[in-house]
């Protein structure tokens, strides 16, 4: 089955947020479910880097960890421990995918707010990641520039144009678009080969994360925004925060898709 981005493309979405159409101020509360059949393609630094953009920008986060190897729990647990964490940023540990459901209705509640929820999965496919993608507003498959990450993103969006079947009303479910994740600075042909095959067949994100010795600091250490803070040395802490923007660019055109779907090429 080919896919096409304007099968893969959302042309309208239910449950946009009703602050945002109102004209508020912000994004309010946005649910964006992070996945791909391949484990190391970067779903847990992704959701860590929007995470700290967020929190930056003094939003509430959530993150929905779901993978047994509870990556993201021990990411607060050690940026805790390092005093680089934000009381605005937590992070609940669950395999229960109805649980996590449950959880966002509950935010849902509360009153009006700037709440990013970030849900990170489990490599591989499940009826329990049907049950997330429907609770999302966007749907963020991150991948490397490799043969074997485009053949396993080709795969996950195969799974999504099913899922568009499976479900009792296709319009409503969440758009799926594909970030280019760690690119290096220097693109090798193999990798440019890999990016044009990906440009042709999916909805792709304009903004990518690059291949920063920040974010593996990140991933060590806590979120980036109280990193940059706390780094003495100006130039290291620059770096940090070009960082800190780059997420911050990505988050906001994540936000944009969910606010103005029907724009979305």
């Amino acid at each position: 089955m080919r896919v096409t981005i304007k099968d893969l493309s959302d042309p309208h979405c239910a449950k946009r947020n009703r602050q945002s159409e109102e004209g508020g101020m912000g994004y309010g509360i946005r649910v964006v479910l992070v996945m791909n059949r391949k484990g190391g393609s970067g779903k847990s630094t992704l959701c860590r880097a929007l995470a700290s953009a967020a929190a930056a920008k003094g939003e509430t986060v959530t993150i929905f960890d779901t993978d047994a190897s509870k990556s993201c729990l021990k990411w607060m647990q050690a940026g805790k421990e390092a005093g680089n964490w934000s009381p605005l940023v937590e992070v609940i540990h669950t395999l229960d995918a109805h649980r996590v459901a449950e959880a966002i209705g509950q935010i849902y509640e509360q009153p009006d707010q700037e709440h990013l929820i970030l849900i990170d999965t489990f490599g591989g496919g499940s009826e329990a990641q049907d049950v997330l993608a429907v609770a999302a507003h966007r749907i963020i498959c991150p991948m490397m520039l490799s043969r074997g990450d485009l053949s396993e993103t080709l795969e996950t969006a195969n799974w999504y144009l099913k899922l568009r079947g499976r479900v009792e009303k296709p319009d409503e479910l969440a758009g799926f678009s594909v970030l280019l994740n760690r690119v290096p600075v220097r693109v090798s042909e193999t990798e440019r080969a890999v990016a044009e095959e990906l440009f042709q067949s999916l909805p792709a994100l304009e903004t990518y994360l690059g291949s920063r010795a920040a974010y593996v600091r990140m991933d060590r250490e806590g979120l980036l925004g109280v990193i940059a803070d706390k780094t003495p040395n100006r130039a290291l802490a620059a770096h940090v925060q070009s960082a800190v923007k780059e997420a911050g660019d990505l988050l906001e055109e994540i936000d944009q898709m969910i606010l103005n779907p029907a724009e979305v090429a």
